[in-house]
């Protein structure tokens, strides 16, 4: 889970809230009604509810409290408040708003889509004031912590087993959309974090790094590092650029080198974080929950 500057509590309670309720939201308007289960112990909640007529919410709840209860005794106290502010939110919403809310049926793209995009936005506000939202994510952590088993493979595992009782409980093309919605969700949760302004880091190799270095600097306002390198087929000396640049700027880029250097050749790649003058702070503090959590 990514961490992020917590601005204040209050800010960081709002977020959390804010983000618990359009998780709740998704559930009643788009993916219960379709039988979509989004995983985790909201998966089970809804098995639940079709079995034995359970509220989704309460039951949510129940199966979040023991393992976060533990969690908290075996990773330390500073694990769940924000976990516990999530799962309290969500459980209670989606009960509460069930019968107010309108439901997306008929369209199994629209209430897949939405459905996913929804969640994942809600998710994404969760993370970005370093909480989580519970679910499988606990007792994944804690396989972790007993059995070193690496959360990923713990997490799928888990999920590959929801997915299995959702086909089975609603057929397999409810299962196949809730994979859609599954994706739908991850790719919105890194859209949310990495903005529009994610970075780039570029090399390029080129016989202008003048006119490329000066073009770069004063056009896009980018810092600008040379560096020497010889081809390892010809031992021909060149230099190479590198620089920082965000994913507005891509095209732009490509268009100062294609004029200045049309047999220049180019490398980009995505960066997860950039720190320092023109980004983010290079002493921004982090405040790191206990085993990245809380």
């Amino acid at each position: 889970m990514p961490v992020h500057r917590s601005k204040s509590p209050l800010f960081d309670g709002l977020l959390i809230v804010t983000g618990s309720i359009l998780m709740a939201l998704s559930v009643d308007i788009f993916l219960d009604p379709n039988d979509v289960v989004p995983g985790g112990f909201t998966g089970l909640s809804m098995f639940a509810n079709r079995l034995w007529g359970w509220p989704v919410g309460v039951t949510l709840l129940a199966l979040n409290v023991p393992f976060l209860l533990w969690a908290m005794k075996v990773l330390g106290p500073a694990f769940g408040p924000k976990t516990l502010l999530s799962v309290a939110v969500v459980s209670a919403a989606i009960d509460l708003l069930q019968p107010y809310v309108p439901v997306v049926r008929g369209e199994p793209l629209l209430y897949t889509a939405y459905g996913g995009l929804l969640y994942g936005l809600g998710q994404s506000l969760v993370f970005r004031a370093n909480g989580t939202s519970g679910g499988t994510e606990i007792p994944a952590k804690l396989l972790h912590h007993f059995y070193d088993i690496p959360l990923p493979k713990s997490l799928l595992a888990m999920d590959v087993v929801i997915l299995g009782v959702a086909a089975y409980f609603f057929g397999l093309a409810p299962a196949l959309y809730a994979l859609i919605a599954s994706w739908v969700m991850s790719q919105t949760v890194s859209v949310v974090e990495e903005g529009i302004t994610a970075s780039l880091s570029v090399f390029i190799i080129t016989r202008q790094p003048d006119l490329i270095r000066e073009t770069i600097l004063q056009q896009l306002n980018r810092g600008v590092t040379l560096l020497q390198g010889e081809g390892g087929y010809t031992g021909t000396r060149r230099t190479l650029i590198f620089t920082v640049i965000n994913r507005r700027q891509i095209g732009r880029l490509r268009r100062i080198v294609g004029r200045a250097d049309p047999q220049a050749f180019m490398v980009i790649n995505a960066s997860n974080e950039v720190l320092g003058e023109g980004f983010k702070p290079l002493s921004m503090p982090s405040r790191r929950a206990a085993d990245g959590l809380g």
